[in-house]
């Protein structure tokens, strides 16, 4: 039983590697637009997922929990397959040139599209096939017919989350474009009114162009308008760097929503067992239970160490803590610091969302952050093993990092057996310096 158990964690571990290597691939298309240090695909995973949500609820009458497992599972087959775009066949090697070809839309005819479309379906396809391939067979299944139902549309979640994934691409752009007065736009307005014919989003492609074109919002776009604010917002912590590797000297640490993206996967892998797990909350909590951080400071453990009474927490983004070990009495002033500003950070994200989402988002996040139910307290194990397995990968790259501390307190503070055996993982891989 033992090894049959060392064996699952060795497959999960592995598979949390794999997908982990997202976190570093950026976007092709805004790699060919020469937009400087393009999202990840990693984070377009995590605001898609997100967006699903919101979306869907506001269209009713879909799956959610499978709305946001496609969204989670649509980018994995990327690990391996790469990035593809529809300018790929018809790239020029000179910058210039290739900055007036992203004018445009590329055209092609009718077998080009076709062809082009299976090539690159199949690629993709392998791709996760050999992804999953170790995974167990219910598990595999799972996330294979979810691909399938992305790709083909065979389902309305299916085909709801093909064009809210796009919506999020669509949104992308209109920020960088706003930033960078870059991409071109026209060409997305283009694609745009080809792609999309859910009412829903063609809508709210609508509100995007009044939100930033600075055009006067009529009384009707109002939800949706909140709803864009409050996407525009998630987008912030695609950019925000974990200060739990900036203090430890991380050059290109993770981001917010990369760890998010990540904690999304093992939950998912981990939590299916459990039949006491409500498999949907759990995935929603994971996504939102760093959302305060849109506003709060991300405090670490060394925080304490540095603010004094007379400090004030919006200080603390500017502080970079020496690796310094606060005492009792400073630990236990900063937690409560630490939950005052994380409630005041929710509170201020969620006021964006009308009463309906804005009430499931707050409480959500507040079963996770006071562990009030069963799915809260699974989420804040997962976090914690997340952040450790974060933490070993690392320590592999820059040597003086520790993580003998982290284990000992991982191993004290989680209950759930599975997360307990992947701990047990890390720390084997930790020891064994050709993992």
């Amino acid at each position: 039983m033992k090894k049959e158990n060392n064996e699952r964690a060795g497959v999960v571990f592995n598979f949390l590697k794999e997908v982990g290597r997202l976190k570093k691939m950026p976007r092709r298309g805004w790699v060919i637009n020469q937009i400087n240090n393009p999202e990840t695909i990693a984070e377009h995973i995590f605001r898609a997922t997100a967006m699903s949500w919101v979306l869907g609820k506001r269209k009713g009458g879909l799956n959610q929990e499978t709305l946001l497992k496609i969204a989670i599972t649509h980018d994995l087959c990327e690990v391996y397959a790469g990035d593809t775009t529809p300018y790929d066949s018809v790239l020029p090697k000179d910058k210039k040139r290739l900055k007036e070809l992203m004018k445009t839309w590329p055209r092609f005819s009718q077998k080009e599209k076709e062809r082009n479309s299976v090539k690159k379906h199949e690629k993709e396809k392998k791709s996760l096939e050999d992804l999953i391939e170790e995974l167990p067979n219910d598990f595999k299944k799972e996330l294979l017919d979810l691909w399938m139902d992305y790709e083909n549309r065979i389902n309305p979640e299916g085909r709801f989350f093909s064009q809210a994934d796009r919506m999020e691409n669509f949104l992308q752009a209109y920020e960088y474009w706003e930033y960078y007065k870059s991409p071109p736009l026209e060409p997305w307005w283009l694609w745009a009114r080809e792609f999309f014919d859910e009412p829903l989003l063609v809508y709210f492609m609508n509100v995007l162009e009044y939100r930033f074109h600075k055009k006067e919002i009529p009384k009707e776009m109002k939800v949706s308008f909140k709803d864009l604010e409050f996407f525009s917002l998630l987008g912030k912590l695609k950019r925000k760097p974990r200060r739990e590797w900036v203090v430890e000297g991380i050059e290109d640490a993770e981001t917010t929503a990369e760890h998010v993206y990540h904690l999304l996967v093992l939950v998912w892998a981990t939590g299916r067992e459990n039949k006491e797990i409500d498999m949907e909350k759990a995935i929603k909590i994971a996504l939102i239970h760093d959302m305060h951080e849109i506003y709060a400071p991300d405090f670490t453990l060394y925080d304490a160490a540095f603010l004094s009474e007379g400090e004030q927490k919006e200080r603390v983004e500017e502080i970079v803590p020496q690796r310094k070990k606060p005492t009792e009495k400073q630990k236990e002033k900063m937690r409560e610091i630490k939950r005052e500003s994380e409630e005041e950070g929710m509170k201020k994200a969620v006021s964006f969302l009308e009463d309906d989402i804005k009430e499931e988002v707050y409480g959500l996040w507040e079963d996770y952050s006071k562990k009030r139910t069963v799915e809260g307290d699974f989420v804040r194990q997962a976090n914690e093993v997340i952040n450790l397995f974060q933490r070993a990968k690392y320590a592999k790259e820059y040597k003086e990092i520790d993580c003998d501390f982290w284990l000992k307190k991982a191993k004290e503070n989680i209950k759930d057996e599975n997360l307990l055996i992947l701990i047990e993982e890390i720390e084997f891989n930790l020891k064994n310096k050709h993992a």
